[in-house]
């Protein structure tokens, strides 16, 4: 059994990086743009690359349904409400 913690409970990890002034300002516009801070824009481009590459963990159970209009069987995760 798997025992879920928000990501706020979790031990936190610095990720640094240098760019060159030119690349900041215009990474400082997007975010200005988007009404965003850095730190959150970087959060969000970072779990956009990561959820890419190996998906989102959710929490469910995994359902299969047959189409019979379409003469096929498809399979579904049926994702349980976080509160």
């Amino acid at each position: 059994m798997t025992i879920r913690i928000s990501t706020r409970q979790q031990e936190n990890k610095v990720v640094m990086t240098k760019l060159p002034r030119d690349e900041f300002v215009r990474f400082k516009e997007v975010c200005e743009k988007e009404n965003k801070s850095i730190n959150k824009k970087i959060r969000e481009l970072i779990n956009q690359e990561v959820n890419k590459e190996f998906g989102i963990f959710t929490t469910g159970k995994k359902r299969k349904f047959y189409l019979p209009f379409e003469n096929k069987t498809i399979e579904m995760v049926e994702i349980e409400d976080e509160k």
